[in-house]
């Protein structure tokens, strides 16, 4: 019985061992539970570029419910307007500058007051021995319609396989000339005052032979005269050894030809068209360090990216890193050529992705951390995710991007797509930078290779914290799918706010007229001098301690240009504290209790035009 009884009582100590250690177990599990969430939880609410992507994955949910209130509207009105044209005529050949281009842009070619439009476009299947069906056309302006009179200016261009186009006052006579980007020579349009243009490429030595894209300008040097930068992108050398359509036996899908991979192809340096006054330019990208002979150039951006004064360069690769150049002229203010640095690398900007529109902005207030520098919202190809580059300046003076694609949610809706034209304006006039993108695949359909995906165009809604597409419910135009290429923002019907034109590749151009019903205003600033102290201009309104930060020719789109005018979006205020330029040779101009409308501000050197 006794050693019964000491059994009992071993058993049921070890038992009660056995109890505290589970518990023990399970008391430490729990505090390791609790730790951990409490970790995930703080991570999670912290400013940091490592957020999860799928924190709270409910942004087609958000997006469709900020939709569904959403006041934003457009209607597309180019055939009623006259804006007419068909995009790249023929049957689809498999090659690809036929379906990368092509570009729009906008300008005031004729000084009537309002923007004209520019539609780039090719004559037909590329390499095909057939008459001219296609080209390039302007549309005037003519105040609640427009009129194409391509043939009486002269600008037509049959011969030339269209990409990309831009205004500038190149010689300083005071209307904008004209400049075109090839498969092929580039054609530069003397604006002759009259209504008509006089093709001066050679003769100003600007007919790079190329496959040119996108163009920069601004004054690098500071010299008085506009310089400007060709993006050239690959030596296509395949032309009429497109291969016939293939199907994939185990898929039954057609196989992507070679033809149509950039990676295929050899990429072309840059150039930099340094402007001597008289006319005439002279070829220095080698010499000043930004040929960017490496890189596969669809656009590019003259701006003041560290604000010490001078004009900086970024550049857009497609498969092929980007390239932030620095202008070193204020170290290096001796009399010789001016020269850039390449700081992609330690600024954090060599992307390698396929990119292709670029817009430049301010998003600091979005973070409260407004600094007056540029950032840069970056269009992609199809899995790379749109980038959006917010810029900071080190303790110790150092110039840094930080992307807040996903900070901002922009990534996992652009993940699909493959985006061109761009644009960082102000949709419904609150104050807040929204962001327009046009979409439109390169991929073919399983089961047509003559056609592409189309995709639908991106009207992103800036909540102050993050953005949302609202373009589902912002009109039936904007309810259809496209292959976008193009975008250009202008106040087309002179109401004070944001118009855009789209051109679609193989298609007729959307005009989408902005019809947001909104008792908020606007501010329209235009800008009067020598073009080359407007280029690269800084513009900024403060309203109520809020500033408001754009750069002047900054937002370059892809293959094209924005109309020269800022618009600011005032709220439910009708009077800015301040209007304040810091003009590209650093002289400032500064205006206080501006009231909403229209202004036109005049360099120091240049009597004032205000309206």
């Amino acid at each position: 019985m006794f050693g019964e009884c000491m059994t009992f009582f071993k058993r049921g100590k070890k038992s009660q061992r056995k109890r505290k250690a589970w518990l023990s177990l399970w008391y430490t599990l729990v505090g390791i539970a609790v730790v951990t969430g409490l970790i995930w939880l703080l991570e999670n609410q912290r400013d940091t570029d490592l957020t999860d992507p799928t924190a709270g994955v409910t942004s087609r949910f958000k997006d469709s419910e900020v939709a569904e209130n959403s006041k934003i509207r457009f209607r597309d009105v180019a055939e009623t307007m006259g804006v007419l044209m068909r995009h790249g005529p023929g049957l689809r050949s498999r090659s690809l500058p036929e379906d990368t281009g092509s570009g729009v842009a906008c300008g005031d070619y004729d000084s009537d007051g309002d923007w004209d439009l520019y539609a780039v476009n090719y004559p037909g299947p590329l390499g095909k021995e057939t008459p001219s069906a296609g080209s390039n056309r302007l549309f005037r302006n003519d105040g609640g319609r427009f009129t194409d009179v391509t043939e009486t200016a002269g600008v037509g261009d049959l011969e030339g396989f269209g990409m990309g186009a831009s205004f500038a006052d190149y010689d300083s006579d005071g209307d904008v000339d004209l400049y075109v980007t090839n498969f092929g020579p580039n054609r530069l349009y003397q604006n002759c005052g009259d209504g008509t243009f006089k093709e001066v490429a050679d003769e100003a030595g600007v007919a790079d032979p190329l496959w040119s894209t996108g163009v920069a300008w601004g004054d690098f040097d500071q010299d008085g005269h506009l310089d400007f930068y060709v993006c050239n992108y690959i030596d296509y050398d395949a032309i009429g050894f497109e291969p016939e359509p293939v199907v994939d036996s185990s898929t039954g899908m057609y196989e992507a030809p070679y033809t149509l991979n950039p990676n295929s192809f050899d990429p072309q340096p840059n150039r930099l068209y340094r402007n001597l006054g008289d006319g005439t330019f002279e070829e220095t990208a080698e010499i000043c360090g930004v040929s960017n002979p490496n890189g596969r150039s669809l656009g590019a951006t003259f701006c003041d990216l560290d604000g010490d004064g001078w004009l900086d360069l970024y550049v857009n690769n497609d498969v092929s890193t980007n390239r932030l150049y620095r202008n070193m002229a204020e170290d290096f203010s001796d009399d010789g050529p001016i020269f850039f640095a390449d700081l992609s690398a330690i600024t954090g900007t060599a992307d390698p992705r396929g990119s292709m529109g670029l817009s430049v902005g301010e998003i600091g207030g979005m973070i409260d951390e407004p600094d007056g520098l540029p950032d840069l919202f970056i269009t992609h190809w199809i899995a790379q995710e749109n980038a959006f580059y917010q810029s900071v300046l080190t303790p110790g003076g150092d110039l840094e991007y930080r992307d807040k694609t996903r900070h901002f949610r922009l990534g996992e809706l652009s993940i699909d797509m493959v985006g061109w034209g761009c644009a960082l304006t102000d949709l419904d006039l609150d104050g807040r930078p929204d962001i327009v993108v046009a979409n439109g695949s390169t991929l073919e359909l399983q089961d047509n290779h003559f056609d592409l995906k189309a995709e639908p165009i991106f009207l992103l809604w800036n909540d102050g914290k993050m953005f949302h597409n609202v373009a589902s419910v912002a009109g039936e135009a904007l309810s259809r799918n496209y292959w976008a290429r193009g975008l250009a923002a202008a106040d087309f019907d002179g109401d004070g706010d944001v118009d855009i034109a789209i051109t679609i590749n193989r298609g007729q151009p959307l005009l989408l007229m902005n019809e947001t019903e909104t008792d908020n205003h606007s501010l329209v600033v235009t800008l009067s001098g020598p073009p080359s102290v407007c280029f690269g201009a800084k513009v900024e309104v403060l309203l109520k301690d809020v500033p408001q930060t754009r750069w002047w020719g900054g937002d370059v789109t892809f293959m094209g240009m924005h109309a020269a005018e800022l618009i600011f979006g005032l709220g439910k205020n009708t009077v800015t504290d301040r209007l304040q330029v810091r003009w590209a040779d650093g002289k400032m101009t500064t205006l206080t209790n501006v009231p909403s409308g229209r202004v036109n501000l005049a360099h120091p050197d240049v009597k004032p035009d205000a309206r």
